[in-house]
Parts: C-alpha cells; sequence; structure tokens
C-alpha cells in the first residue's frame, strides 16, 4: 500500500477520504478509553457503535477539523441508506488503520498469522 495515504468510502453521494495520522490515532486511541489498536479493533468487530463513529470522525478530522460525532453519525446513516448496510464503511476503516503501518490485518502469503492477531507476535512498529 505504499503511496496510499487515504481510504475512499461514499457516504450518499459523498465521497469522503479515512486518514490516520500517528498522531490522530493517538488521539483516537485515548478517545475510545485508552484501547490498543488491538483493542480498537475488537469494538470495531463486534460492532460497538460509538468505537465505529469515533472512527469515523477521527479519520476525517484531516478533510473537516469540525466534524463531530453526530456528524460522523450522519454520514453513517447515509451510507447505510445508500448501501443497505455498513460494512463498506467498517472495512475502509480497517483499511486506513493497516495503512498506518502500525498493525497488520491481512495474512501474508506464508500463511502464517499476521503479527497483533490471536497467535501472531506483537504488531511491528
Amino acid at each position: 500500500m505504499a503511496g496510499i495515504d487515504h481510504v475512499e468510502v461514499t457516504f450518499g453521494t459523498t465521497i469522503r477520504r479515512l486518514r490516520y495520522p500517528i498522531t490522530t490515532l493517538s488521539d483516537l486511541c485515548g478517545a475510545v478509553g485508552n484501547l490498543t489498536l488491538l483493542e480498537l479493533l475488537t469494538r470495531l468487530a463486534g460492532m460497538d457503535v460509538r468505537a465505529i463513529l469515533q472512527c469515523l470522525r477521527y479519520g476525517l478530522l484531516h478533510e473537516d477539523a469540525k466534524i463531530t460525532l453526530r456528524g460522523a453519525a450522519e454520514l453513517l446513516e447515509a451510507h447505510i441508506k445508500a448501501n443497505g448496510d455498513a460494512s463498506r464503511v467498517l472495512t475502509a476503516i480497517s483499511e486506513a488503520l493497516e495503512q498506518t503501518g502500525m498493525i497488520t490485518l491481512r495474512s501474508p502469503a506464508s500463511g502464517a498469522t499476521p503479527p497483533g492477531e490471536a497467535g501472531g507476535g506483537p504488531p511491528t512498529p
């Protein structure tokens, strides 16, 4: 994913770009209760709505410094209305988090468990 620093997702008719610079990622982890990235991903997989909204909000701050949780909720609702569910948004959040280089979500071609996943080593810095 070298050279890509954001993931595009459509909210209704608006295309937005999720991006998590390291300082934003740190702020996000603090905003969701000082969770680690792995704990945050677990919350996302469990459909923790507040964690999803915080991820959206923080991922969009680089485009809209004034976005609120309510604004993130409105975008998510627009996406669900247009697409039927939130799965693409969750995928986009995961992909954008992976682009930080702080965590690996996809298994390498060798079939080994990547760092940061159950049974793998610690996330690679």
